[in-house]
């Protein structure tokens, strides 16, 4: 098996990018930059091993085979062949360097006409009026080590739930960490603990078992300017 020093090697040789990797690999760019700049010391064995396939696959893609054997209901652009029976939608990409000056205007909707956007196909139509958007993972405080993780540097694909819907029980049942543009607190991930319909109170936390450093608080859907479920997410590695 390769080291990493001689899979870096390689990739500069050939002229793979991050951005080439974290499209054909389904990995963070933020993550695969890392990488090829020598930033990450001890890279998980599974990344070697991904990256030594990946050149001896001759650098082809390894994410649309494995999207066209699962049955999926999201599919990021430049992943698959593009289908025009497919929807598409906008996707606002958000990096943590691009969250100022969206939180100080309170999530203004023409400060989103600023972001970069990507292209989004879909399988089965939104609900009306749902934005998209990739956001950057900041902190640690949803990261417990499990599969459900949000690590720092991982991109969360978000939908945003309608606001008629947001007295009603959100789908915690399906899913396990949404998305809070909040107007005073920014944009945080956290699950839901508990909710009162009646009040529009919600209880979150943190996944992260310090709870002493990352404890549970209460917000009101009153005082988000979005509320969305976390769809999909690209780790580093």
């Amino acid at each position: 098996m390769r080291s990493p020093e001689e899979i870096r090697k390689i990739f500069k040789d050939n002229n793979i990018t991050g951005y080439r990797l974290s499209i054909d690999l389904d990995v963070t760019q933020v993550g695969a930059d890392k990488f090829l700049n020598g930033e990450t010391k001890k890279p998980y064995k599974s990344t070697i091993e991904m990256y030594n396939s990946y050149i001896d696959n001759g650098f082809k893609s390894t994410v649309i085979e494995s999207i066209n054997k699962t049955n999926t209901d999201f599919i990021p652009e430049g992943k698959v062949i593009k289908d025009e029976n497919y929807p598409s939608k906008q996707v606002f990409v958000i990096p943590v360097k691009g969250r100022g000056g969206l939180e100080n205007a309170l999530f203004d909707e023409i400060m989103f006409k600023q972001l970069e956007t990507e292209t989004l196909t879909i399988k089965e139509p939104s609900s009306n009026g749902s934005k998209y958007f990739k956001i950057e993972v900041e902190g640690i405080s949803m990261d417990d080590g499990s599969k459900k993780s949000l690590a720092e540097g991982d991109w969360a694909y978000c939908r945003s739930i309608s606001k008629q819907y947001w007295k009603s029980k959100f789908h915690t049942h399906k899913y396990d960490i949404f998305c809070f543009f909040h107007n005073e607190r920014g944009i945080i991930f956290k699950r839901i603990k508990d909710q009162d319909t009646e009040t529009g109170e919600l209880l979150l936390e943190s996944l992260h078992p310090d709870k002493k450093q990352f404890p549970d608080f209460r917000i009101k859907v009153s005082e988000c300017s979005y509320i969305c479920n976390v769809i999909k997410v690209l780790s580093e590695f």
